[in-house]
C-alpha cells in the first residue's frame, strides 16, 4: 500500500455536543436516537450477540465509516456483556476491520465521545490507545496507513484502515471463501458522500464475505439493494425506530462468482398475486407465509373442503428425522422442527386453535439395534438434550404414564396435532389477512404456458400478465404465477411429471381408546406408532407400500397395523388388547416422496436448457460454471413430503416465499440446493445419465 497523507475532518460541534462534518454536511450521529438506531441497525440487523454466542474460534465485522467509533464501541460493550454471560463457554475472539478515509484525530475524537455517556467505560479503553498523529489541522501520519490495537487480553482486535473505503478494502487478502462474518455498512449517505457509495465498494464486499455473511445498513436507496443484491445478497427492509424508519439487511447467499451457477436460484420481481394447486399442509404453510408478505394468494383445491389428502389423518405425530451425526437429512429436519413449532404456535397464539400436544415423543429401543443406536446418540452428544435424549425403561414409563419394558430416545418438544384442524385454522388465520381466496371442487387436470406477446411485455417485469392456464372441471383459469403444491394426484401433470416424484400409499388405524391405554401420554414410535388418546381414539400405523395407488381402507392392512405394534411392543399390546373390533376408523391415502426423502421446493427447472448448458459436469463435477440455473419462467414447485409434511411444510413455506420476494433465505446454501427441483437434474449429468 503506497503512503497516504489525510487531512483531519473538519468538524462542529452542536448544541448537545455531537460532532458535524462540515465536509459532508451531515451529523457522525444524533445524540438522542443515534446510540440506539446504530445499536438496533448494526448489531440487532447482524444478530451479532448470538451469532458470537454461536461461534467457536472467531467472528470477523467489517465495517465502512469508523467516524466516532460508535458501532464499535457498541460491539465492544456487547462482547464485554457475553462475556460475562458465557461462564461455561469462553467467547470466540472478535476481529473488528474499519476502513476511514477521514480519520479523526484523537482531541477531536475525545470530544465527540463526550456526547455518549453511557459509553464512557469503552470508549476511555478506545482513546486509551488511538494514535496521535495531528500538528495542527493536517495529520503527520505518511507513514501511518492503518493500525491495530487490542482489548481484553487479545480478544478484541480492531484494525481501521486510513483509506477509501473500495480501496482500502481492495488491499485486504481474502481466503477463497471469504472471511468476513457481518458488515456495517456505515457512513455519511450516499446524498452526501456517492464516492463512497461505489461499484467497486460493493465488489469488494462480496469478494471478502464468507458464505451467509450478513450485512446492516441505514439506507434503503433503491441502487444500495440493488448493488447488494448483484454481488450475492438477499436483501429486506426492516422497520426501526428513531430518525431512520427503514433499515435494508442482507445474507450473502447468492455469490456470482461461486462457480456453481447450478445452484444459484434465478429472482423474480415479486408478484402481487399467486395461484396454489393443492389443499394439504404445504398450502396451508404456503398461503400463510405469502399473504404475510402482502401477496393475493388463491388456492385449487381438488376437495368439498381442505385437508382431504395426506393431511386428513385423526391424529398426526410431529417430529423431526434425526441421525447419530450431523448430515444434511438430520439438520434439515432439525430446523424444520423448530420452525413448524414457531408456525403452529404462532397460529395457535392469534386464537386459531386446534388439537395438538406438545406431550413428547418416545422412539422405543425395542431391539439389540436400536439399543445400540440409542448408546450412539449418547456417545456422540450431537444434538442438544431439548431436542433429544436417551432415558431407560423406568424413566420411559413414567414419561408415557404407562409401564414400559424398554428405553428408548425421548424427544420432549415432540407431539402430536390434528392435521385437518391445523391446515383450516391455518388457512383462517391467513384469511384475516384479506388476501386468500379458496376454491374448492376444482381439480387441476392440465397446466398450460401461455403464449405471451414478448414486445407488447418486454417492459413488463410485475409477474402480473396471465403465464399460466389452468384446465379444470370447472373451466379455466389463469395464473400470473403458479405454485403446485399437491399431493400424489399432482404427479400427471404436465411439467411436475418431469421430477422424480413417486407415490406410496398408506394406510393408517385409528383404534378405540380403553382403560389400559387412555393414560398414554406422550406419541410412541417403534417401527411405525402410537398416538396418545384424542376423542377417545389412537393413531397406529402406518402401512408403506410403493406399488399401491389404492386409496380405499383395506383390512389386511388394519391387521398389518395391529400385528407391527404387536411385534415391536409384545408386552404392551397383551395389556391393550386390541382386536379388529377396535378399529374406529382406517383412512389409506398417498404419499409423494422423493428419492432422498427430501422435498423439492423452488422453481421449476428446464431440464433441456441444463443439459445445454452444464455438459461438462459429466466429465469433471467440479467444473466451474456461473450461469444460473435455467428454470421455467413462473412455475414453482413445493412437493415432496412423505409422510413428514406436518415438520417440513413449514420451513418449505418461508424457502418459497424467499423465492418469490428476494428475501434472505431461512437456510444455508448447502441445504437451499439439497432441496432445489434442479438437484436431480444436475446429479444425472454428473453420473452421465439423461436426466430424468
Amino acid at each position: 500500500m503506497t503512503k497516504i497523507v489525510t487531512i483531519a475532518p473538519e468538524l462542529s460541534f452542536q448544541q448537545d455536543g455531537t460532532p458535524y462534518s462540515k465536509q459532508f454536511n451531515d451529523i457522525y450521529f444524533d445524540s438522542e436516537s443515534g446510540y440506539k438506531q446504530s445499536e438496533q441497525i448494526f448489531l440487532h440487523g447482524n444478530d451479532i450477540s448470538n451469532r458470537i454466542k454461536q461461534e467457536s474460534k472467531s467472528f470477523v465485522i467489517g465495517e465502512t465509516g469508523f467516524g466516532t467509533g460508535l458501532n464499535f464501541l457498541l460491539t465492544l460493550q456487547m462482547y464485554h456483556k457475553l462475556q460475562q454471560e458465557m461462564v461455561n463457554k469462553k467467547c470466540p475472539k472478535l476481529y473488528f476491520i474499519s476502513v476511514e478515509k477521514y480519520p479523526l484525530t484523537k482531541k477531536q475524537l475525545f470530544k465527540s465521545l463526550q456526547a455518549l455517556p453511557k459509553l464512557s467505560y469503552f470508549a476511555d479503553l478506545l482513546l486509551a490507545q488511538y494514535p496521535t498523529f495531528e500538528n495542527g489541522n493536517e495529520c503527520c501520519n505518511n507513514e501511518l496507513k492503518d493500525f491495530s490495537i487490542t482489548f481484553f487480553n487479545d480478544q478484541v482486535t480492531l484494525k481501521v484502515i486510513i483509506d477509501d473505503a473500495a480501496q482500502g478494502l481492495s488491499n485486504i487478502n481474502s481466503p477463497k471463501n471469504g472471511f468476513v462474518d457481518a458488515w456495517y455498512l456505515d457512513g455519511f449517505s450516499p446524498a452526501k458522500n456517492p464516492e463512497m457509495w461505489s461499484d467497486q465498494l460493493f465488489e469488494q464486499i462480496g469478494r471478502l464475505s464468507k458464505a451467509q455473511a450478513s450485512i446492516a445498513t441505514f439506507t434503503v436507496a433503491g441502487f444500495v439493494k440493488r448493488q447488494m443484491q448483484n454481488v450475492g445478497f438477499r436483501t429486506q427492509k426492516k422497520t426501526c425506530t428513531g430518525n431512520k424508519h427503514e433499515m435494508l439487511i442482507g445474507i450473502f447467499q447468492q455469490n456470482p462468482n461461486s462457480h456453481k451457477g447450478y445452484q444459484l436460484r434465478s429472482t423474480i420481481t415479486k408478484p402481487q398475486q399467486v395461484s396454489i394447486i393443492g389443499g394439504g399442509i404445504a398450502s396451508a404453510c404456503a398461503a400463510l407465509a405469502l399473504t404475510k408478505q402482502g401477496i393475493k394468494v388463491t388456492i385449487y383445491c381438488k376437495d368439498n373442503s381442505l385437508a382431504q389428502g395426506a393431511s386428513s389423518n385423526a391424529i398426526g405425530a410431529l417430529y423431526p428425522l434425526l441421525h447419530q451425526q450431523a448430515d444434511d437429512i438430520s439438520l434439515f429436519y432439525q430446523q424444520s422442527f423448530w420452525r413448524a413449532k414457531e408456525v403452529y404456535n404462532d397460529v395457535i397464539e392469534q386464537g386459531f386453535h386446534f388439537p395438538h400436544q406438545w406431550c413428547g415423543l418416545l422412539e422405543i429401543s425395542y431391539k439389540e439395534s436400536l439399543v445400540k443406536r440409542q448408546q450412539k446418540f449418547n456417545e456422540f452428544g450431537t444434538w442438544s438434550t431439548d431436542l433429544i435424549h436417551s432415558v431407560d425403561a423406568r424413566k420411559a414409563s413414567e414419561l408415557a404414564n404407562i409401564d414400559l419394558v424398554h428405553g428408548g430416545l425421548f424427544m420432549p418438544n415432540a407431539g402430536w396435532l390434528s392435521p385437518q384442524d391445523a391446515v383450516k385454522q391455518i388457512i383462517n388465520a391467513a384469511k384475516t389477512t384479506g388476501r386468500l381466496r379458496v376454491e374448492n371442487n376444482v381439480l387441476v387436470t392440465e397446466i398450460k404456458h401461455k403464449q405471451i406477446d414478448k414486445e407488447k411485455n418486454l417492459n413488463n417485469t410485475n409477474n402480473n400478465q396471465a403465464n399460466w392456464q389452468l384446465i379444470t372441471n370447472k373451466g379455466q383459469f389463469d395464473a400470473s404465477v403458479l405454485v403446485v403444491c399437491g399431493g400424489a394426484e399432482a404427479l400427471n401433470l404436465d411439467w411436475i411429471d418431469q421430477l422424480p416424484f413417486s407415490s406410496v400409499q398408506g394406510q393408517v388405524t385409528s383404534m378405540k381408546s380403553n382403560d389400559n391405554i387412555n393414560k398414554l401420554s406422550t406419541v410412541i414410535c417403534h417401527k411405525g406408532y402410537l398416538t396418545p388418546s384424542h376423542k377417545n381414539v389412537h393413531c397406529i400405523g402406518a402401512t408403506f407400500n410403493k406399488d399401491s395407488t389404492c386409496t380405499t381402507a383395506k383390512a389386511e392392512e388394519d391387521q398389518f397395523n395391529i400385528n407391527m405394534l404387536s411385534t415391536c411392543l409384545p408386552e404392551l399390546t397383551d395389556k391393550i388388547d386390541w382386536t379388529t373390533q377396535d378399529i374406529a376408523m382406517s383412512k389409506s391415502r398417498l404419499r409423494c416422496m422423493t428419492p432422498d426423502h427430501m422435498p423439492m421446493v423452488g422453481a421449476m427447472p428446464d431440464i433441456q436448457k441444463h443439459i445445454d448448458t452444464y455438459p461438462h459436469l459429466a466429465k469433471d463435477k467440479n467444473w466451474k460454471y456461473n450461469q444460473v440455473a435455467p428454470v421455467i419462467d413462473n412455475l414453482y414447485v413445493m412437493m415432496g413430503f412423505g409422510a413428514r409434511g406436518l415438520c417440513s411444510a413449514p420451513l418449505a413455506a418461508d424457502i418459497l416465499t424467499a423465492d418469490l420476494c428476494g428475501t434472505p433465505y431461512p437456510v444455508d446454501n448447502n441445504m437451499l440446493f439439497n432441496l432445489s427441483p434442479n438437484r436431480f437434474v444436475i446429479r444425472d449429468i454428473v453420473r452421465r445419465k439423461t436426466p430424468l
